[in-house]
């Protein structure tokens, strides 16, 4: 088992990840990119079958072989920030009535994350859908808890964000994980 120090940001579509990461990235920090929706994206500019709903499982190794790229990049002792991780994959797959595929749950033992997860709750307020984050609000929110579950049931400690400005997401993100770096030593 790895464990590097990549701290996610996850939680339902549309509650505000990547908005963050991208403050983050501005910021000076390492982020992964947002894998899921770029591979979309592309894939429907191009008219491709690595598309969730056309051929799950291609989808999902794709996804999965950029998240472990990603893992694999970072060097020891960076700190850095994902947009999901590997779990969220299995949240996903249990979501969509998959159960949790072995190479999955393999995965996600493997490749440890830093061990706060950073949850981005639901919030009205901001949550927008578009053509390639189509959930409604209510699905959003069955995701959200799916995605709790997950990261809950693989013994992260799970650091909800509260309602506030990026800018001050961003704050007490870097606050708690220098508080808990402190304690450390």
């Amino acid at each position: 088992m790895v464990l590097k120090q990549i701290y996610i940001i996850t939680g339902g579509p549309g509650f505000g990840k990547t908005e963050l990461i991208n403050e983050l990235r501005q910021s000076g920090y390492l982020c992964s990119g947002e894998f899921a929706r770029e591979l979309i994206d592309r894939q429907q500019k191009i008219g491709g079958d690595w598309l969730p709903w056309k051929n799950p499982k291609l989808f999902q190794e794709e996804i999965l072989r950029l998240r472990k790229d990603f893992y694999d990049s970072v060097p020891e002792q960076t700190i850095a920030f994902a947009d999901r991780g590997i779990p969220d994959q299995l949240a996903f797959a249990r979501y969509k009535g998959f159960g949790a595929p072995e190479i999955l749950k393999e995965s996600a033992e493997k490749y440890r994350y830093a061990l706060q997860v950073f949850i981005t709750p639901p919030w009205r307020e901001i949550f927008v859908n578009d053509s390639i984050r189509s959930e409604s609000y209510e699905e959003a929110i069955r995701i959200h808890q799916s995605v709790l579950e997950t990261y809950s049931g693989l013994n992260y400690q799970i650091i909800e964000l509260p309602l506030i400005p990026v800018n001050e997401r961003l704050t007490f993100i870097l606050q708690t994980i220098l508080k808990t770096n402190s304690h450390e030593y």
